[in-house]
């Protein structure tokens, strides 16, 4: 069985030549790689605003989902990897799950507060493990 590769800005990776991919999928199962909030140039967007680089996370991979004929539904495990600077404000981010996920279906999900991310402007980056029925 073949698997799929997909990136949200496509042209930026084939351009740059990274050694990654955003989402994989391998017959029912789809996993997403960490996801934090940049833009199509790789420049962080919401810099120091934990919600905001959330919500954008969120967005990203529902597009990319729908690209891989999945929705947020099929999402069944999150991990959220978390800078100190943004576990004040960790709290906050319930909200915004319970705005992508179906109330009393919520996929499981682990938060790890990490000692840093690749960039100090992130504060959080999440990955996605998604079954498609």
């Amino acid at each position: 069985m073949a698997k799929e590769c997909c990136n949200v800005f496509d042209e930026m990776y084939k351009r740059k030549k990274f050694t990654w991919s955003d989402a994989v999928k391998k017959g029912k199962i789809i996993s997403v790689s960490g996801t934090v909030a940049t833009d199509e140039n790789h420049r962080t967007i919401h810099a120091g605003n934990l919600e905001a680089q959330m919500r954008y996370i969120y967005e990203s991979v529902k597009t990319l989902l729908e690209k891989m004929g999945a929705s947020m539904d099929d999402v069944i495990k999150t991990t959220d990897y978390i800078t100190p600077q943004a576990v004040a404000d960790y709290g906050k981010t319930g909200a915004i799950r319970q705005e992508y996920f179906t109330q009393g279906s919520y996929p499981a999900a682990t938060g790890i507060v990490v000692h840093s991310l690749l960039r100090p402007d992130w504060l959080i980056e999440i990955e996605f493990l998604a079954v498609v029925d």
